[in-house]
């Protein structure tokens, strides 16, 4: 799998690419991308997915701080969490919470970041915890990172998903190493677990020499 992050002054985008493993993963490729336009102060949010020949697109706009709900589905059917209106307030779209949670050189190792999103589809809530470190030192190529402390982040549902799949949801978690780069506080390293297959992931774009 590989994945693009970058921001921009105007924009923050993610790449997607997965080549696919029997089992466990699908080819796929995905892009998301969240534009800011400050003439108007909104912000727009742009999702796809494209999988087995099948495309997923999720958008919204925010305007004063504000998610604009037109044409935005918010009741799924029965088996699904209905999404309130007043779920959405202070929320933020995906991108914006990497940047706010994992970007944040005020994180150290009490781990307080707690954000809420809505990515177009589903409303939920992450959240920072401690985590003992178990990996002093991440190698990339020839260089070696020391981490300085390392957080999990949880996953917390709370609408727009499959009721019987909440559980599951809020069992979700994925750890990340911090390190110093450059004098700035940058996850390096992650860690999580699909089905039973550890997924290891290093931040490349910023580790790069």
């Amino acid at each position: 799998m590989k994945i693009k992050f970058k921001e921009t002054d105007s924009k923050i985008y993610s790449i997607i690419n997965s080549k696919g493993l029997v089992g466990y993963f699908v080819n796929f490729q995905n892009i998301i991308q969240t534009t800011f336009d400050k003439r108007n102060n909104s912000i727009n949010y742009y999702f796809n997915l494209q999988k087995k020949n099948k495309e997923k697109i999720y958008q919204y706009k925010k305007i004063n701080n504000i998610v604009d709900a037109k044409k935005l589905k918010f009741n799924k059917g029965v088996e699904y969490q209905t999404i309130e209106p007043l779920h959405l307030g202070n929320t933020v779209d995906p991108l914006t919470a990497v940047k706010q949670i994992l970007f944040n050189d005020k994180l150290n190792s009490k781990c307080n970041g707690n954000i809420k999103i809505y990515d177009g589809d589903d409303v939920y809530r992450v959240y920072l915890t401690p985590k003992k470190m178990n990996k002093l030192q991440v190698d990339y190529g020839k260089i070696k990172y020391q981490t300085t402390f390392s957080c999990r982040v949880n996953y917390e549902a709370i609408s727009g998903h499959k009721l019987k799949r909440k559980a599951k949801l809020n069992s979700l978690y994925l750890d990340v190493y911090f390190s110093k780069v450059n004098s700035k506080v940058i996850p390096v390293y992650f860690e999580t677990k699909v089905k039973v297959i550890p997924i290891k992931m290093y931040l490349s774009t910023v580790l790069s020499p």
